[in-house]
């Protein structure tokens, strides 16, 4: 099968340091050729794979954004189209998986070849896209009753484990209000246990005004920087916390935790609850007091069942067996 795939116009692929979708599309892209599929990843500046890869220029991956909050941020994806068209007018292929944000080629082209269109995020109100998969199935509901869904997956041998801890828990994600760094430090505050907060910062004023001040005031928390990688602080640390104040549709940390043996405190916001298996590989919170009682309580998780629940749920062998059905219903001419 000749597949395209289409990376997002925001980071490399994969991506040097953190960048969760891009290290999807990767691992997606790595399986389909291991698989034995003809595959053309589209990617920034720096993108590579063991199939063929076409550089989109005109993006810097240094100079983008972290994160887009309202449309006025948005990036034009013109670029890509442009690169889209040129290559797939005298390179026909058999179907296009786009994990863009606009989707420009397929909706302008949409006879041209059958196509899916993954989609990792909540959108705004009157975001619509044929032929849509979620990362969820809560997800799914939030995109529509026709939308499909398909879980990530991780290629397994490339993260390292660890069922022996060190004295800290870790929080991972983007410096920003409704990552709800501050809810953390709250639950910590109860506890005598080591939290270390890592991410790069997205929104500055909630860093200066909130989080930073929550931090000083609490000598067993502090923020260690955006970190190039994760497994390594993964595989010691004794638990993930998570604290969304949005809905997380399917957070790829969560996976890369149970990857590195080790189990996740969150709130249960969005595809949280379709990750973590209450009491077997984390626990799930509904407010700060339920999170200090997880922290207390993390050693009744087992490390090794949490690494096991990956290999069982969470494998690349797995999303790429499930996104080869869905490119087969659409080139068979399925449309949903």
């Amino acid at each position: 099968m000749k597949i395209a795939i289409i990376s997002t116009v925001f980071k490399s692929t994969p991506p040097k340091g953190y960048g969760g979708i891009e290290r999807v599309v990767y691992f997606l892209t790595e399986e389909l050729v291991r698989q034995g599929n003809e595959v053309v990843l589209f990617g920034l500046p720096e993108s590579y794979c063991s199939g063929k890869t076409i550089i989109v220029p005109g993006y810097n991956p240094s100079r983008m954004p972290s994160g887009i909050k309202k449309k006025s941020e948005e990036v034009s994806e013109e670029f890509l189209y442009k690169a889209m068209k040129e290559y797939l007018e005298s390179n026909p292929i058999d179907v296009i998986h786009d994990w863009s944000f606009q989707n420009l080629y397929v909706l302008r082209h949409p006879e041209r070849f059958p196509f899916i269109i993954s989609t990792c995020v909540p959108h705004f109100p009157d975001y619509t896209r044929p032929n849509l998969v979620a990362c969820s199935k809560a997800h799914a509901s939030f995109c529509g009753k026709s939308a499909k869904f398909v879980y990530y997956g991780l290629n397994l041998n490339e993260y390292k484990f660890s069922f022996s801890k060190k004295d800290y828990f870790i929080h991972i994600a983007k410096i920003a209000r409704y990552k709800g760094q501050h809810l953390a430090v709250r639950a910590f505050r109860k506890t005598e246990e080591k939290l270390k907060i890592a991410g790069n910062i997205e929104d500055y004023k909630y860093y200066n005004l909130i989080l930073r001040p929550f931090i000083w005031s609490t000598p067993n928390v502090s923020y260690i920087g955006e970190i190039n990688g994760v497994n390594n602080y993964l595989c010691e640390a004794r638990a993930l916390i998570q604290t969304p104040r949005w809905f997380d549709a399917f957070p790829f940390v969560i996976l890369e935790a149970f990857a590195s043996g080790t189990p996740v405190i969150s709130l249960a916001e969005g595809g949280i609850p379709e990750q973590i298996v209450h009491g077997l590989n984390g626990f799930l919170c509904k407010d700060v007091e339920d999170m200090t009682n997880a922290v207390v309580n993390i050693s009744s998780i087992r490390p090794e069942d949490c690494r096991a629940y990956a290999e069982e749920h969470f494998s690349v062998e797995r999303m790429a067996r499930e996104y080869i059905v869905l490119y087969h219903r659409v080139m068979d001419g399925e449309k949903w």
